[in-house]
């Protein structure tokens, strides 16, 4: 029999393939979906359309506070959707959809993680702050179990801090991994170095954030400080703000910002290696990508990045203490030193990432969908 063709409507605030990792993944699993359904996407910001997707733009009133602007994302939403959609699935904090794809920690870790007079303060401040309260109300909505709504994390990581906060069966969380399209990866371009003016023998690590801070940009700074090596050059893609960061001034010739950067594969098969030494972290798409491109990575151990439950020694550098300059530093000179095992890596890495496709995400998220739709007509992957 066949499957049915729903109505799917897709919520997230800005569609943009060019943005964070959970911006990307709303736009990929969109059109994955609207290859078997009837997908209408409303937002406040689109970048851009497809033809089998149907765009609905969400009046933006004001961009802050950000909190005001996310209840009247939820209010208009509610209205544009009710009654008219099999499947209503928000990628953002809303209050009306029936399948939520979190991306994030939980608000409430604050909380859950404090404890005496600090959790009581932290109250108090909360008690204090409408948008603190906003916040942690939206999420409530959004998490809380209640019949005829599901939750899609992106990883165990995030699972597991979903449970902590909102108390329910980890089996009630379905798990819908980012994913690749595999293909051969890009060949190196012979003249790119030549173009960006860097020396065919520098060593040239990437860092891609945009919460520079949060992903561990600092720290890897010092580690470079440290370092003192006038051929490894860190290349930094994304929108965070460079004014934020303090770069000694023995290392400012060997670090470059080159905010966002589209042309991300052609990036990533020129440069030698990868670095995410996040602080959190729930999944962290771009070491999958980069991995796709076979490109060594060195990335924070599962205690503080989603992806490293995919991954083993042999596969990815893994960071203990991500808050260790030293212990980067450290890793960062093997890789410099030693390019057999940085092949070695990337090859391993190369095939880990063939193996982990947006159409498993799709099918993850069917499964999620066939928990909200009758019986008899199950939700099937193409």
């Amino acid at each position: 029999m066949d499957s049915p063709r729903l109505r799917v409507a897709v919520l997230v605030r800005h569609y943009n393939p060019y943005g964070g990792g959970a911006e990307r993944y709303a736009v990929e699993l969109t059109k994955q979906l609207a290859s078997i359904h009837d997908v209408h996407l409303f937002a406040q910001q689109i970048e851009e359309r497809t033809p089998n997707i149907t765009f609905h733009t969400i009046p933006q009133w004001l961009e802050r506070p950000r909190y005001i602007n996310q209840l009247l994302f939820s209010w208009f939403t509610r209205r544009a959707t009710a009654g008219k959609f099999d499947i209503v699935h928000s990628h953002d904090m809303v209050t009306h959809a029936n399948v939520y794809t979190l991306h994030v920690p939980c608000v409430r870790t604050r909380w859950t993680e404090s404890h005496g007079w600090r959790k009581a303060l932290r109250w108090l401040n909360t008690l204090l702050s409408p948008r603190k309260i906003a916040y942690l109300w939206l999420e409530h909505q959004q998490i809380t179990p209640k019949k005829g709504k599901q939750l899609i994390a992106v990883s165990e990581f995030l699972t597991r801090n979903i449970v902590e906060n909102y108390p329910q069966d980890e089996n009630q969380v379905t798990i819908a991994y980012p994913g690749i399209h595999p293909k051969p990866p890009e060949k190196r371009t012979p003249e790119w170095h030549v173009q960006h003016s860097f020396d065919e023998h520098d060593f040239l690590l990437l860092f891609v954030a945009n919460d520079f801070k949060k992903k561990g940009l600092p720290t890897l700074i010092s580690a470079l400080e440290q370092l003192n090596n006038r051929k490894i050059h860190l290349l930094i893609a994304g929108n965070g703000s460079a004014e934020q960061i303090q770069i000694p001034q023995s290392t400012q010739t060997n670090i470059h910002f080159l905010g966002v950067v589209k042309e991300m594969e052609s990036l990533y098969s020129n440069v030698d290696a990868l670095i995410h030494p996040t602080r959190v972290d729930t999944y962290g798409m771009v070491i999958l990508e980069a991995m796709a491109q076979q490109l060594p990575v060195i990335v924070s151990n599962r205690h503080y990045c989603g992806f490293s439950e995919h991954l083993t020694e042999d596969e990815a550098t893994l960071l203990e203490q991500p808050e260790n300059s030293k212990e980067i530093a450290e890793k960062i000179d093997f890789l410099f030193k030693h390019p057999e095992d940085r092949n070695r890596m990337a090859q391993q890495g190369f095939t880990k990432s063939q193996s982990i496709t947006w159409e498993q995400t799709l099918n993850q998220t069917l499964s999620a969908y066939n928990h909200l739709i009758q019986p008899s007509k199950p939700v099937h992957s193409p």
